[in-house]
């Protein structure tokens, strides 16, 4: 038996992304069962926006909206000879796992697994790296790791103001350091606890409310006022020009924006980087807007592209002239879209020539065994039949 291809033409609601192939075969009777010929696609143009709930040294996690989480591993991952809580610089690729009073710390790349235990009357608030963060019942921060891989070891916190509120507690590109946003006396101001250590520093303080942040081992990025982690005491941040896009995440000496407010029309949001250092900007990714976001060693992940087809994530690390390099390292399939409408056509070689019995035409008898199946598509929401009675005589379709 000899079968043809043919494409089907479909004339769809919104816009997508569309491929679809039926089989076609000369005339016989219908089977029992109509078995599909075909299968159709149908992917938005919208492109996805993932989050990350992991990212790390070796690899990441992505969820495009509600869905599973898909993991990506770095094929030139080189796990470290050790790694444990008393190298807080190996936290850069723990995954923490919260379970009611313990925080289970596990590092990919060599399997080491260690659980520290949250004392009673105290309450979980952040985890990065080997270092958990609590606060007990008078309102005092605590930093909890673990020695010897059982026994947890309590730090309080030192320097953070009495009698200030934490408003918001973020993780940023260090594993040695999270960020506290605090109001007091009518301010909100944003500082840095020293995992290592526990000490606590104030940074930067204003009147936003909710201040935007983004920070790593060299620099914090706040309200749009920057300053060295290792400046002086009583040093002065240094005020930005303030855009209405987003601070993103900071790459070694160059400070990420993106996912702009408003965007000209004909163009699309892009992903800059302005140096902290000369004040130079630069794109980084054209098209690029959504999951952008830091990752523990320092770097960031953002998804790009031109379409939902081409649509990738990107990690993005330092270079040696204090410049970035960024490398494709996951591609997000594109989210499925439901049919509004299908025009289904299909051709193929011409039928033998039916004669009917009872119409105008040469007499003979043709039964209704001998009609040509028409072409089907098989879809999740749309199917074609042919109309009952008896068949027209059929022309041959024109190429497709």
């Amino acid at each position: 038996m000899i079968r043809s291809r043919r494409l089907v033409h479909a004339a769809l609601g919104g816009a997508m992304a569309l491929s679809c192939t039926v089989l076609t075969t000369p005339a016989q009777a219908a089977p029992a069962v109509d078995e599909p010929t075909g299968t159709v696609r149908l992917a938005t143009e919208k492109r996805v926006t993932v989050d990350y709930p992991w990212a790390g040294a070796s690899g990441f996690q992505y969820r495009p909206g509600t869905t599973s989480v898909t993991t990506v591993d770095y094929p030139d991952t080189v796990p470290p000879a050790h790694a444990g809580p008393d190298d807080l610089a190996t936290g850069t690729d723990v995954v923490n796992t919260r379970d009611g009073q313990r925080v289970v710390q596990k590092h990919r790349s060599t399997g080491v697994t260690v659980t520290v235990t949250i004392p009673t009357g105290q309450a979980y608030r952040a985890a990065v790296g080997w270092s958990v963060l609590t606060m007990d019942g008078t309102g005092a921060l605590h930093v909890l790791r673990t020695v010897d891989g059982t026994l947890t070891v309590d730090t309080p916190v030192t320097g953070f103001p009495a009698g200030a509120r934490p408003v918001l507690y973020r993780t940023g590109g260090s594993a040695t350091r999270l960020a506290i946003v605090y109001a007091l006396d009518g301010k909100t101001s944003v500082g840095l606890v020293d995992l290592s250590d526990g000490t606590f520093r104030t940074y930067v303080t204003g009147d936003t409310a909710t201040p935007q942040i983004a920070f790593n081992d060299r620099w914090l990025v706040a309200d749009w006022k920057a300053i060295r982690v290792a400046a002086a005491p009583g040093t002065e941040p240094t005020a930005l020009t303030s855009t209405d896009a987003q601070l993103e995440a900071v790459v070694g000496d160059q400070l990420l924006i993106g996912n702009p407010t408003f965007v000209l029309g004909g163009t699309e949001a892009a992903l800059t980087a302005r140096s902290l250092v000369t004040g130079a900007s630069a794109t980084v990714l054209p098209s690029s807007f959504g999951g952008i976001g830091p990752t523990p060693d320092g770097g960031a992940l953002a998804t790009a592209g031109p379409s939902s087809l081409d649509w990738n994530i990107h990690r993005i690390t330092p270079d040696r002239s204090g410049g970035l390099t960024t490398a494709e390292v996951a591609q997000v399939p594109a989210a499925a879209t439901a049919v509004q409408g299908l025009a289904v056509a299909g051709g193929g070689s011409p039928p033998p020539r039916p004669q009917y019995k009872g119409w105008p035409s040469p007499a003979a008898s043709c039964s209704s065994t001998e009609r040509r199946p028409a072409p089907r598509c098989a879809t999740a929401a749309s199917s074609w039949t042919p109309p009952a009675g008896p068949p027209a005589p059929r022309r041959a379709a024109a190429p497709l």
